[in-house]
Parts: structure tokens; sequence; C-alpha cells
């Protein structure tokens, strides 16, 4: 019984990220109240308080689950190169790109207005060592596997460097996707010594 509880809770929680995912792109992060998100999901407020505990944990949320489908997405990027380091990290980069420009959720955290709130912005900017500590670490242990050759130290280097080029490039709204994602992997390339 104990899964079926959790399967529930599971369903539950991403009924109301879903919802504050929508809420948050058509409004703002700003605007977005516990309250509002209740009645769209159907549930309680009290709900919506026991499963994230305030507004910022809520946000906290968002950003991670975004971030885990980026990660996920990206993955299946590099499995695409898995013998071509500047190839994989190119269409890593270009995926990354693509998607945070399409992404409603990333374009509210871009274009939030700040009207005494800091709104979801610092997860990629000032509060974002969190969000590249967990991708750093993703994509460190992938390259570690996918290429033994290249040098622990350059690796972990060049995997931060790509990671770091790619969040700015985002915040940045820096060109033309392809561009920059070429750009990043060079860089990485580079710095690895792949």
């Amino acid at each position: 019984m104990a899964w079926i509880r959790e399967t529930v809770r599971s369903l539950l929680r991403d009924r109301l990220l879903d919802t504050a995912r929508d809420l948050v792109a058509a409004d703002g992060f700003d605007r977005l109240r516990m309250t509002q998100i209740a009645a769209v999901a159907g549930v309680s407020r009290q709900t919506v308080y026991n499963e994230f505990g305030s507004k910022d944990a809520l946000g906290e949320a968002l950003f991670r689950r975004e971030l885990e489908l980026c990660l996920n997405g990206i993955e299946q990027q590099l499995d695409e190169h898995p013998g071509d380091p500047h190839a994989a990290a190119e269409a890593a980069a270009l995926f990354t790109l693509r998607l945070a420009g399409r992404n409603p959720l990333v374009k509210a955290m871009l274009t939030a207005t700040r009207d005494g709130e800091d709104g979801l912005l610092p997860y990629l900017t000032t509060r974002a060592e969190s969000a590249f500590t967990t991708a750093t670490a993703m994509l460190d242990g992938y390259a570690a596997t996918a290429w033994p050759a290249i040098d622990p130290d350059s690796r972990e280097l060049a995997v931060d460097t790509a990671v770091r080029l790619t969040a700015s490039h985002i915040v940045q709204g820096a060109g033309d996707p392809a561009t920059s994602a070429r750009r990043i992997a060079e860089v990485f390339v580079r710095v690895a010594r792949a």
C-alpha cells in the first residue's frame, strides 16, 4: 500500500508543478500565488503548502524539474556522439540553448518583472551553484566513461567551463544557438585537450 501512496503523491506533485509552470509562463513567478495553483489544480491551498512549504521551495522544485528534463535531453544528445567529444559537446550545447529558447519557464525567468521579488532568475545567476554542481557532476561522470583517455583534471575543468558558458549564453541570449554551440564545443575540446 505504501507504493500506492507514493504514486498518488508523485502524481499530485507533478500536477501541481505542471500547473505552477503554466501559471509562471503566463504571468511570471512574481505574480504566482499558492491559492491560484490550488484553484487551478483543484486542491486546497493547504495541499500546495504541504507539498512545497513555501513559494520559494516551489520555485526551486520547478527549476530542479526543468534542469532534470534538460539533463536527460543532454544525455541523449551525448549518446548520439560517443566517439567524438567535439560533436557531443556541440550537440549538447545546441540542445540546451534551443530548449532554453523555447522553454516558457526559462523565458519567464529571463523576462521577469522585478517588483521587489527575485523571481526565478537567481536559479540561473546568483543561486545557480547547485544547478552547476548537478550538471557538472552528471556531465563529468558521462565524459569520464565515454572518453577515459582525457586527463581527469582537464576533463573536469572543460566540463565546468562548458556548463558555465552555456548558462551564460542562456542568460545573455548571445546570438545564434548553432554558432554559440560550436564555440562552446571548441572551448570544451581545447580545455579537455581531447
